[in-house]
C-alpha cells in the first residue's frame, strides 16, 4: 500500500493549526551514572622469607631443624620399692605381721620351723654383739638357711641390774637391742621376721629369726612350706 500525500489545501490548513504552537523546551536529561565495579583487592603481599640468622664465620651449624618441636625428655625410673620391715611378731596380731602368711607365722611363734643354725651373744659386750650378729646373718642367708636361734639371755628387771660394764648387765643391754639391729641395714634385706622363742630353745633369753628366701627380696614371701626346713619340729 503506497502512501497518499497531502494536497496544497490540506498542507495549507495544518499551516494555519500550528501557527501559533510554542515549540516546548528541551528537556534537561540527569546524566547517567554508570555502575562503576568495585576495584578488586590486591592481594596482601607475601610475606618475605625469613632471613636466617647470621651466624660468625668460625660458628658451627645448628643441628636443630626449624619449626621441630623437641622431643620431651624421657620420665625418671621408679625408685625401687622399700625392702618390707622385719615383722616382730610380738607387736602383731595373729595374721597382721606384714609379708608372712598366717600359718607360717603361727609355726614361728610355736617353735615348728626347724633351727639351722644357732649363736649366742651371752657374754658379749654390746658391740662386739652387734658386729657378730651382722656376720652371722650374712653367713646364714648366703648358706640359704631359713630359721636361726640368736640367744641374748634373759637379763634381769631394772632393780636387780648390776652396775655397768658387767657380764650381766650387758646382757640385758643385748636383749633390749635385738630387735633394733635386725630392722637396721644391713639385716633389713636378710631378716623376715623374728619373735621371743619357747621355753625349750631359751624363752625370753632367746629369739627365733627367720631370714627371706631370695624369691622374697622382690616382694612379701610365703611361708616356707614348700622349701627345705618346712618340715615341723619331730
Amino acid at each position: 500500500m503506497t502512501r497518499r500525500r497531502p494536497t496544497p489545501d490540506e498542507l495549507a490548513l495544518f499551516g494555519r493549526v500550528v501557527s501559533d504552537a510554542e515549540p516546548l523546551k528541551p528537556r534537561r536529561r540527569s546524566p547517567r551514572v554508570a555502575a562503576v565495579a568495585p576495584e578488586p583487592e590486591e592481594p596482601a603481599a607475601a610475606s618475605a622469607p625469613a632471613q636466617s640468622p647470621v651466624q660468625s664465620p668460625g660458628a658451627k651449624p645448628s643441628s636443630r631443624k626449624r619449626g621441630r618441636i623437641p622431643a620431651d625428655p624421657p620420665p625418671p625410673a621408679p625408685a625401687p620399692p622399700p625392702p618390707v620391715v622385719p615383722a616382730a611378731l610380738g607387736e602383731h596380731a595373729h595374721g597382721a605381721a606384714p609379708g608372712l602368711d598366717r600359718r607360717t607365722q603361727l609355726r614361728l611363734k610355736r617353735g615348728q620351723i626347724p633351727i639351722e643354725a644357732r649363736i649366742d651373744l651371752h657374754g658379749m659386750s654390746r658391740e662386739r654383739a652387734h658386729a657378730g650378729l651382722n656376720a652371722f646373718l650374712a653367713r646364714q642367708a648366703a648358706l640359704g638357711r631359713r630359721c636361726v636361734l640368736v640367744i641374748t639371755g634373759k637379763g634381769r628387771s631394772d632393780w636387780q641390774r648390776p652396775d655397768w660394764g658387767s657380764e650381766e648387765r650387758e646382757t640385758g643391754v643385748i636383749r633390749r637391742a635385738l630387735p633394733g639391729w635386725l630392722r637396721d641395714h644391713p639385716n633389713q634385706e636378710r631378716v623376715l621376721a623374728f619373735a621371743a622363742a619357747q621355753p625349750q630353745d631359751g624363752g625370753t633369753g632367746a629369739w627365733y629369726v627367720l631370714l627371706r628366701r631370695r624369691r622374697e627380696d622382690s616382694g612379701p614371701g610365703g611361708g616356707p612350706g614348700g622349701g627345705p626346713g618346712a618340715g615341723g619340729r619331730a
